[in-house]
């Protein structure tokens, strides 16, 4: 199903017929609410302009990190942001013009209150998910976004990869925004997403940015006028590409996918 809106496209690729769920059936919705284009999760950290990751060469029980890699196995994070509480800071932010890359390894769970990753260069982020990332119920965090995984950059890809993100406490399970500059969304998750109370998967843009592509498994978010995939993009050139795999059960839309020129 396709749907222009002025000289371009937001594509649905809708999931298997009779896999929607009895409670919530999978609705397709195009909205052009220019009020519901600013990212419900705060996603923005700040970083000084040049300013690399974190200190080279530095090795946690939890977490490995070099340069703009972050490699984490079984971790429960603070609502922090590095370096306040390392080991097990929730947040970490650069500003530099390559990729800043985030690996959960597999089988592991990063749990308590989830991840935050930004990068205000240009680079974007790189983020695979080999396990699980988590909120745990009763958290509600904060630093560097509210989601169980927040991302935001400004310019560059943001690619995802990968595993389940579940927010069982309060906010969205997936917070994903380009913030400025010339910059992409790309979200492939092969596993399950779900939030208790929120969003299950949000994605924001802006007028410079170059397209969004969204590919998901079953994604949960049975919360009063919560929807499972709201992508809304600002961008002047690119399109949005959504394709649900799984069941999708929202407490308002299955899928929102709209394209509001900025």
């Amino acid at each position: 199903m396709a749907r222009m809106i002025g000289h371009r496209q937001a594509v649905l690729s809708p999931s298997i017929p009779g896999k929607a769920s009895t409670n919530s059936a999978l609705r397709w919705k195009l909205r052009s609410q220019v009020s519901r284009l600013a990212l419900r999760s705060a996603v923005g950290v700040a970083a000084a302009a040049g300013a690399t990751l974190l200190a080279p060469g530095q090795a946690w029980s939890a977490c490995f990190v070099v340069g703009a890699t972050i490699q984490c196995d079984n971790t429960t994070t603070i609502d922090t942001t590095y370096p306040d509480n390392p080991p097990n800071d929730r947040a970490y932010s650069g500003a530099i013009a390559t990729p800043i890359i985030l690996n959960i390894d597999a089988g592991t769970t990063v749990s308590g209150n989830g991840l935050a990753v930004s990068n205000t260069g240009a680079g974007g982020l790189n983020v695979t998910n080999n396990g699980t990332i988590s909120i745990d119920a009763g958290n509600m965090p904060t630093a560097g976004g509210t989601a169980a995984l927040s991302l935001s950059a400004a310019g560059g890809v943001i690619t995802y990869t990968g595993g389940s993100i579940i927010n069982n406490g309060t906010g969205n399970a997936f917070d994903a925004a380009q913030t400025g500059g010339a910059g992409s969304v790309d979200i492939n998750i092969a596993a399950s997403v779900s939030a208790a109370t929120g969003e299950g998967i949000t994605v924001r843009d802006v007028a410079t940015s170059t397209g969004v592509s969204v590919k998901t498994n079953n994604v949960s978010a049975l919360a009063f006028g919560k929807d499972a995939i709201d992508a809304q993009s600002q961008s002047l050139t690119g399109n949005i590409a959504v394709t649900a795999n799984g069941d999708l059960q929202a407490g308002n839309a299955g899928l929102v996918a709209v394209i509001v020129p900025g």
